[in-house]
């Protein structure tokens, strides 16, 4: 899902994927001027147990 502002500039994404081995793996990325300026990625396994990774200025998953 995109968000954008009132001008239609792309400001954030979020996705959300599910792989073979059960794991929910979401994404949170803030743009600014179309460059990705933060991302947000949590995994939560098949047990409940989730791990988050912060990248600052930059994103590594689409």
């Amino acid at each position: 899902m995109q968000i954008r502002n009132n001008w239609g500039e792309l400001i954030g994404e979020i996705n959300t994927a599910q792989t073979s081995a059960g794991e929910v793996i979401t994404t949170n990325t803030m743009y600014d001027r179309g460059h990705p300026v933060f991302q947000t990625i949590s995994v939560r396994d098949n047990q409940g147990q989730v791990r988050t990774t912060n990248v600052i200025r930059g994103k590594i998953l689409p």
